[in-house]
């Protein structure tokens, strides 16, 4: 659920709304054009990193930590960013979306990954803005969720280095997007190991893993449905900063994140299912369980009504002189046991 913390304040107040206050802050900047590529990685300690612009190259810095607000307002007015873009960066509930601005774009979304101990998927809001030959990409933890992309920039691998600050945005989405197929992927194995579970051991279910599973899988589908929406969006641009040759791989994304949504709605019948056969196994062990005690109690009611009988206070009682009479009662309720049970089995109620 959204936590606003800037209501009744201006338009454009930036407030950080997340919790992760001891992030420690850092820069990783890149800019490269078709021969040439460099990196620098600043901490929040160091002055801050702007460098002359050049449309040229394309330049790209990647902050990570949002809770300093001042050194966001800073960066953000370095490049132009509007104001509302800037209280949007460090709103981390704020719905992925796309809004277009006069110099540039702003792009937000959600980036997942998979705890497998706790069977959590672990969400983190990311805000790009990219203009002409800069991009900015804001990310609320410190994982270095762009690595591999670094990597392909600087082993120059693809057509990144030969386009725009606008392929560099589509790649950033694109391997957020990829990683969504990989968080989907694990909660589907999640939940595989629970149907071989529910299957073969239902009493070591706890009934919360169901419920665990469910809440990812919302997570998943709240946030990759309005990406599709804002990709969308992004697609019908006529911006002039937008390549027509990218709009292409655009539409791969966005294609991606049909897939993603068409995938969660998938695990999501999947999980039905589940809760379904749980409760059908749960309901079938009770049954079980009745049915043995509705054997049992029926087996001691003829027993109770002989012993009943004879432990009537009556002076006559004539089986009650018999010599061996203790013997022969034992010996007829065992027959009725034994005989009721034979019934039992061929009306293969047991």
């Amino acid at each position: 659920m959204a936590k606003k913390k800037n209501v009744g304040l201006p338009p454009g107040t930036l407030v950080y709304t997340g919790d992760n206050l001891d992030i420690p802050i850092s820069i990783t900047y890149v800019a490269y054009d078709e021969q040439n590529y460099s990196t620098e990685t600043y901490v929040k300690e160091q002055k801050l990193p702007i460098h002359q612009s050049n449309e040229d190259i394309v330049q790209w810095y990647d902050v990570k930590g949002l809770h300093d607000t001042n050194l966001i307002q800073a960066i953000a007015d370095s490049f132009g960013v509007h104001t509302l873009a800037m209280e949007d960066i460090v709103d981390v509930y704020k719905r992925p979306s796309h809004v277009e601005y006069k110099n540039g774009h702003f792009i937000s979304l959600k980036s997942f990954t998979y705890n497998k101990e706790k069977q959590e998927v672990q969400p983190q809001t990311i805000s790009l803005f990219f203009g002409k030959g800069f991009v900015l990409s804001f990310q609320e933890h410190e994982d270095d969720v762009f690595k591999v992309l670094r990597d392909r920039i600087e082993g120059s691998k693809g057509r990144i280095r030969q386009r725009g600050a606008d392929y560099l945005t589509y790649a950033i989405i694109d391997v957020i997007v990829d990683k969504y197929f990989d968080v989907i992927d694990n909660v589907e194995e999640t939940l595989e190991e629970l149907e071989d579970t529910i299957s073969n051991n239902v009493d070591s279910i706890n009934k919360g893993e169901l419920q665990a599973t469910k809440l990812n899988l919302i997570k998943i589908r709240k946030s990759v449905v309005p990406l599709r929406e804002a990709l969308n969006q992004f697609i019908r641009s006529e911006s002039e900063l937008i390549d027509p040759r990218t709009e292409l791989f655009l539409r791969d994304v966005y294609d991606h994140t049909i897939q993603v949504v068409e995938s969660t709605d998938t695990l999501r019948d999947i999980l039905g299912g589940l809760q379904d056969l749980y409760i059908s196994e749960i309901s079938l062990k009770m049954n079980k369980i009745m049915q043995v005690l509705t054997i049992v109690t029926a087996i001691f009611v003829p027993l109770s009504f002989l012993t009943g009988l004879y432990g009537m206070n009556f002076e006559v009682i004539p089986e009650l002189k018999q010599p061996n009479g203790y013997f022969i009662l034992w010996a007829f309720m065992l027959a009725i046991t034994i005989g009721m049970l034979w019934w039992f089995k061929r009306r293969k109620w047991l």
